[in-house]
């Protein structure tokens, strides 16, 4: 698994120029402590995809980097060759070939490489890791999403380094974005599933990737207290009531005004759980449009699994 195609090829460079590179692309601010700080040994490859930044590199001689926690992005780090042992806060992983770990946003953590250590470091927005997990029917209790400060073996027939290989291999084409976002989603989503963190799925909304549900999503999302009707999205999306309905029919399995709900529902979640400053559940019913409090909950324990009281005991606790 390697970088096939990429953006910047640097080849014979010392290790400084390899750090002072990761740092410019926003691979998030360090020291570098080495060794051999006359050879000229070090390797990278980088490239861009959609909203990822990733990198594939060697210093050619035992490095040790001090991450000063400033990056806004979640790291995957997969170690292709040698061996590679990060620390943070008293806890110790080494990695090995095909070993690989999620680093948090602005966490400290010192990175020591092995002379023939080569990296793939994936670089994920944090707020593209939160959209995707809010997209895909999973919250998180209070605060923000944290992965398991643990290694994982990565299968060589996993579907996940499958993709991997993929995205690798995709050649840089400016007009394709809506491929690399559903190349970056699918990323985001496995990372989800593959490595452990404090996300929990409650339900399954149905997902599309047609243009006009997306639309319709971000026009819902937009105006989510808002009273939206079937005239809305037909002007949205400039297609007639019954040409709305059939849409979501057929690419969700749902009327308009039921996605429609469920979309709130997620929203009135979400506040419940996270929100210090909500006093009741009805006050947020009430905000999101629910004006028949017995009908709110009977739909909201339909779709959450739970109570709203529940959901906001376990917020308020």
């Amino acid at each position: 698994m390697h970088l096939k195609v990429c953006d910047r090829e640097a080849i014979g460079v010392s290790a400084k120029s390899v750090s002072d590179f990761l740092m410019s692309e926003h691979f998030g601010k360090h020291e570098l402590i080495e060794d051999s700080p006359n050879d000229r040994l070090a390797e990278i490859k980088f490239k861009r995809f959609g909203v990822l930044s990733i990198s594939e590199h060697c210093f050619g001689c035992e490095t040790k980097l001090n991450a000063l926690g400033s990056s806004e992005n979640f790291h995957l780090q997969v170690v292709l060759s040698g061996e590679s042992v990060v620390q943070s806060r008293g806890l110790i992983q080494r990695l090995r070939h095909g070993d690989s770990m999620m680093l948090a946003p602005h966490s400290s953590f010192t990175s020591t490489y092995s002379a023939d250590c080569r990296k793939l470091i994936i670089c994920i927005p944090a707020s593209f890791i939160e959209q995707t997990a809010f997209e895909f029917g999973y919250r998180v209790h209070k605060g923000t999403i944290e992965f398991s400060f643990e290694k994982k073996r990565l299968p060589h027939s996993s579907s996940f380094i499958c993709l991997l290989e993929a995205i690798l291999q995709q050649p840089k084409d400016n007009s394709n974005d809506r491929g690399f976002m559903y190349y970056n989603k699918l990323l985001a989503h496995m990372v989800i599933g593959e490595f452990s963190c404090n996300l929990e799925r409650y339900r399954q909304l149905p997902m599309s990737e047609h243009r006009l549900i997306e639309r319709i999503r971000q026009h819902v999302l937009r105006n989510i207290v808002q009273d939206i009707s079937i005239e809305d999205l037909s002007k949205v999306c400039r297609l007639s009531r019954k040409s709305i309905y059939n849409l979501c029919r057929r690419e969700l399995g749902m009327t308009p005004l039921s996605y429609i709900r469920c979309l709130k529902l997620d929203s009135v979640y979400s506040e419940l759980k996270q929100d210090d400053r909500v006093r009741n559940v009805t006050e947020v019913a009430l905000k999101y449009g629910f004006t028949n409090l017995g009908r709110f909950s009977a739909q909201y324990k339909e779709y959450i699994g739970e109570l709203p009281s529940q959901t906001f005991r376990k917020g308020v606790f």
